[in-house]
């Protein structure tokens, strides 16, 4: 292929995960609420397997197709990155919230430090470190069925006070939870008759406008502030 070519299907490459990571956190909040917390986490692990298992033979087989493939069910599963933290955080004892929420960032920074070519990102293993991502996905898939779901999710979503006291208790172990119960219940009373809004709602509601643009501001200057590239 001419010059232009490979710079055209790398240029797909790459931006091709920015593609399906918009596909994947746009039905993220949805999938959270439907089916809950854990289950949503299951699904998400689907595509990453797949574009793992994509990325993985794409090497052997000399297929870019493969690759872009690949990128697009990897993508998908970055863009539903939300159900971790969301998660991890709401089935972890309220002194170790602060701390489960800040190694999710801390993991993707050293994630994104293997991709430098003193470690994994050489020619020789560029589909090794593509695909790895893979073996975190199967694992989880072998383990988060034995886990419970979120408290908040079953007493706040599902109203499933007696499900929540016995997730808490096999979470944290055996004692009496009735002081986090009630908190989430006041957080419930709180929120009652809020409603979840969509992408499109959330544009047309001026009322939060100030919230959105400090929200992009901030995720702007973070991308233009030149880490990316480092």
């Amino acid at each position: 292929p001419s010059a232009d070519m490979i710079t055209l299907m790398w240029s797909l490459i790459v931006s091709i995960y920015s593609i399906g990571g918009l596909l994947g956190s746009s039905s993220a909040g949805y999938l959270s609420v439907r089916f809950g917390r854990k289950k949503a986490m299951l699904f998400a692990n689907i595509p990453a397997l797949l574009g793992a298992a994509l990325l993985g033979l794409s090497r052997l087989c000399g297929s870019f197709e493969m690759i872009i493939a690949g990128r697009l069910f990897s993508g998908v599963c970055g863009g539903k990155l939300a159900f971790l933290p969301m998660y991890a955080g709401e089935i972890s004892p309220k002194k170790l919230h602060g701390f489960i929420n800040v190694t999710c960032v801390v993991f993707l920074a050293q994630g994104k430090t293997c991709f430098l070519r003193d470690l994994l990102g050489t020619e020789d293993v560029w589909n090794v470190l593509l695909s790895f991502s893979g073996l975190v996905a199967l694992i989880q898939l072998l383990f988060l069925p034995f886990f419970p779901e979120s408290p908040p999710y079953l007493l706040m979503q599902k109203e499933d006070k007696a499900g929540c006291l016995k997730a808490m208790k096999q979470l944290w172990g055996e004692g009496k939870y009735h002081t986090e119960s009630d908190d989430l219940m006041k957080e419930k009373a709180v929120t009652k008759g809020t409603k979840i809004m969509n992408v499109l709602e959330v544009r047309r509601e001026r009322s939060i406008y100030p919230q959105l643009c400090s929200m992009l501001l901030l995720l702007l200057s973070l991308q233009l502030c030149g880490l990316s590239a480092v």
